[in-house]
């Protein structure tokens, strides 16, 4: 059932054995995995079946640290949550991502990757990708009619992984949803405040409201939170009338160590000195029976191991643009006409003299104002994505400001990248750009190889918030346990990318929806115990 929180009076009170906070994936997905099992479920979504800009404007906050996505723009706050917006690539974590690892501070999950081998074909399924086996098997590969190219293999590793059609969880499983008997979901309900007993060791209620009313409390046995890393962390931290610091927070670990994809956009450009064909099982889409999948290439084991690297992959692109030659010698040009030389000027005329042909293809286009290339010359420009490393610094926080709809604090976002996240980034590109011509297929470019490159920029973000609720055995190195409970705290519970210790190089939603169905197997089996 779904329906809208305006049909409550107000002052009433909603009952449940389990309380799930936010329809996203990871809500949506313990709601569906629950059912069927005696259980009343109830969900509250902050949002909306559709987009509504009121609802929106409640992810609004400061960006206070590194340059980033603006919150309110990260993530969609409506039935579905960030699904509605997410490009579908689909694969899990590797191994090595849940080891606590020399060289990479605060790393280490107090699960492992075997954990969570159960509950990946559920995930599978839910995102509407194969679900027979992993994604990355021989037998996937003996489909592709291309071989993928032989990089040392103590070095990079070829892949594959799934397209999600993507999959909109408000859309594909509302049908689900509204004609479960046992799960009532419940719209434009936003909660504003987690209730706990006097100890602030287990929680009593939620207070909820709607953009326009009513105001009404929630009752349940157990209860989870599934809003994304930013608005789990800012409920956590709201939650301040018996524990001050905010729930689970009396270690000060609460919105701590965020974490995103860090993106070049191209990493580098490389001038492709065979038959680009070569390429064609990482630039294009390979239909696996109903499904499609695509080539990736990721750091091996034994290089993340020996130089203590954190986890990254590059996707490929077959392009057609302007080599750096040419670019550079069109830069020099038109600050010269406009009487000065360029910034950078040192780099514009290293590319032009290890770019003639781009120089001669500038000049031709020039002299002759024409629209194609003199030597045609075909580039592969790759897009690299490096795990940024846990930082304690790196944090959502609370500001002064009560200027949401309903008056609460808002939040700032402290991300911080170091000279650690850089060097990693220009070491991951220098390793393809050393396998590229090792095998003989061109030459590199790549503005992070430059002395004098302005780190970060120019970057992009994956949008994955990861970390603010990070998994640990001990709560003074994390704010849930193995079982994504908040420590201290005997019936709260997180689901999503917030408990990440650490990220890897995957794309997060598929672990998000492995980690929901696996906690929705430990709710069911809490509440047949008949535990609180």
């Amino acid at each position: 059932m779904i329906f809208h929180s305006g049909n409550l009076s107000n002052a009433s009170k909603l009952d449940a054995d389990v309380c799930i906070v936010g329809g996203g994936a990871a809500g949506i997905s313990i709601a569906l995995k629950m059912s069927g099992n005696g259980a009343k479920i109830l969900v509250l979504e902050s949002g909306f079946d559709g987009y509504d800009e009121r609802a929106q404007s409640l992810y609004a906050g400061e960006n206070i640290g590194h340059p980033a996505d603006p919150l309110n723009e990260a993530r969609l706050r409506m039935l579905g949550g960030s699904t509605n917006h997410w490009a579908g690539n689909c694969m899990p974590l590797d191994p090595i991502d849940f080891e606590a690892r020399p060289g990479i501070p605060h790393s280490g999950w107090p699960i492992s990757r075997s954990d969570l081998d159960l509950y990946y074909p559920a995930a599978q399924e839910l995102v509407e990708t194969p679900s027979d086996t992993l994604y990355d098997t021989s037998e996937h590969f003996s489909k592709i009619p291309d071989h993928p190219i032989a990089f040392d293999e103590s070095k990079l590793t070829s892949y594959l992984y799934a397209l999600s059609p993507p999959t909109q969880f408000g859309y594909v499983y509302e049908d689900r949803l509204k004609q479960a008997s046992d799960i009532s979901l419940v719209l434009n309900a936003t909660v504003l405040e987690i209730l706990t007993d006097d100890t602030a060791s287990q929680v009593t209620g939620l207070r909820v409201a709607g953009i326009d009313g009513p105001a009404f409390e929630v009752q349940a046995k157990l209860f989870v939170l599934a809003q994304g890393a930013a608005e789990t962390a800012r409920l956590l931290l709201l939650s301040d009338n018996v524990e001050t610091r905010g729930l689970g927070n009396s270690n000060d670990l609460v919105g701590r160590y965020f974490m995103d994809h860090v993106s070049f956009r191209p990493a580098l450009q490389a001038m492709v000195a065979r038959d680009n064909s070569q390429f064609r099982i990482y630039t294009e889409e390979h239909p696996v029976g109903e499904h499609y999948m695509r080539c990736a290439i990721r750091a091996s084991e034994d290089l993340l191991r020996a130089e203590q690297l954190p986890n990254f992959r590059f996707i490929f692109f077959h392009e057609e643009t302007g080599s750096p030659g040419q670019s550079s010698a069109t830069t020099i040009k038109r600050a010269l006409e406009k009487g000065h030389a360029p910034d950078n000027l040192r780099w514009h005329l290293a590319n032009v003299l290890s770019d003639l042909d781009g120089l001669t293809n500038e000049v031709y286009r020039t002299l002759l104002r024409s629209e194609e290339d003199l030597i045609r010359r075909d580039w592969i420009e790759p897009w690299l994505s490096v795990e940024s490393l846990p930082n304690p610094d790196s944090r959502v926080l609370l500001t002064a400001d009560r200027d949401d709809i309903f008056g609460q604090r808002r939040i700032a976002l402290d991300w911080r990248l170091t000279n650690a996240d850089l060097a990693a980034n220009r070491r991951a590109t220098e390793v393809l750009a050393a396998e590229l011509a090792r095998l003989g297929y061109g030459r590199a470019w790549s503005v992070l190889f430059r002395e004098d490159y302005d780190w970060p920029k120019p970057t992009t973000y994956g949008k994955h918030h990861t970390g603010t609720t990070r998994m640990s055995e001990d709560p003074k190195h994390g704010v849930v346990d193995e079982n994504c409970r908040v420590h201290g705290i005997s019936n709260l519970f997180v689901a999503g990318s917030a408990v990440f210790p650490t990220q890897g190089h995957a794309t997060p939603t598929l672990t998000i929806v492995a980690l929901a169905v696996r906690l929705a197997d430990h709710l069911k089996a809490r509440l047949a115990e008949g535990q609180p």
